[in-house]
């Protein structure tokens, strides 16, 4: 007799990433809420690497019990998310350790470097152990003229509104004079290279993964905008993020919005970038005291 679950009992294609995606959320809550229980407001360690453990321990999980199959892609698009962003915490300050000649500025652009390695190894992962139907479309093969012509009109919008916004929602709260000739020669690459890993994990990994399993791509954008959004409350890695939360929701949604519509993850790569670079030209030094 075959044991075979029949197709009427079988569970719906998007339970698995439900479960994956409800896990992860709640282990990594408890992980960053439980240190606040105990009067530790900026939680354990600087490297988040709790968040880091959580999302592995899962993901090795998922991938070791055949029953956790259908959560992978998932779990892989989490793990993704918190774990290069741990090693990108860390590298400045162990490069400091080791090469204590480097400047703040260069360790910042080889982080970047790091996390972009990290992810694109997690992208393999997900060639390598998901079925042809659960791996997440990274829509790199696409560059059109008119995808290049997106990424130079959705820039220049990007910083559009942002001039236009109030000066308080984005923590405009003073500019001095900012060093760019010294400064970003290394900073622009680093933000480039996290700008691209942070697309990667979360339009291209998280997303993908979503759409494979739900008969609406909308809700497979809203769901990656929302973690794209509280992922930088619960970093905590530049100060007061919480104002910036809806910001940064609406900002993937938008992005997931015109990755899908183009079928190209450049120009969210593009736009991001040009983002985090005008950012650190000029709303961090004022912020923050630079």
């Amino acid at each position: 007799m075959s044991s075979t679950v029949p197709a009427a009992r079988r569970a719906p294609a998007w339970h698995g990433a439900a479960v994956g995606l409800g896990a992860a959320a709640l282990a990594l809550g408890i992980s960053l809420l439980l240190p606040r229980a105990f009067s530790d407001p900026v939680a354990v360690d600087p490297y988040v690497a709790r968040l880091a453990a959580v999302s592995l321990v899962l993901l090795g999980a998922a991938l070791l019990l055949p029953r956790l199959r259908d959560t992978r892609a998932v779990l892989i698009a989490m793990a993704a998310i918190v774990a290069p962003f741990t090693l990108w915490s860390a590298t400045p300050r162990v490069l400091g350790i080791f090469w204590p000649g480097l400047g703040g500025d260069e360790r910042f652009a080889w982080a970047g470097v790091a996390q972009t390695v990290l992810t694109l190894a997690f992208v393999g992962l997900a060639w390598l152990v998901l079925r042809p139907d659960r791996r997440p479309a990274m829509r790199l093969a696409r560059f059109t003229p008119t995808t290049a012509l997106i990424c130079v009109g959705g820039s220049a919008l990007l910083l559009g509104i942002a001039l236009a916004l109030p000066a308080t929602w984005l923590g405009r709260l003073g500019l001095p004079t900012v060093a760019l000739a010294r400064d970003m020669p290394w900073v622009a690459p680093g933000d480039v290279l996290q700008a691209a890993a942070q697309e990667l994990e979360f339009r291209g990994l998280l997303m993908g993964a979503l759409e494979r399993v739900t008969a609406r791509p909308w809700i497979a954008n809203l769901a990656q905008a929302t973690f794209f959004g509280l992922a930088h409350i619960a970093v905590q890695y530049q100060g007061p993020a919480g104002p910036f939360v809806p910001v940064t929701i609406a900002l993937g949604f938008v992005l997931g919005w015109v990755t899908q519509r183009t079928g190209s993850l450049w120009p969210a790569i593009v736009i991001h970038a040009v983002g985090d670079v005008a950012v650190d030209a000029a709303v961090l030094p004022g912020l923050y005291g630079f």
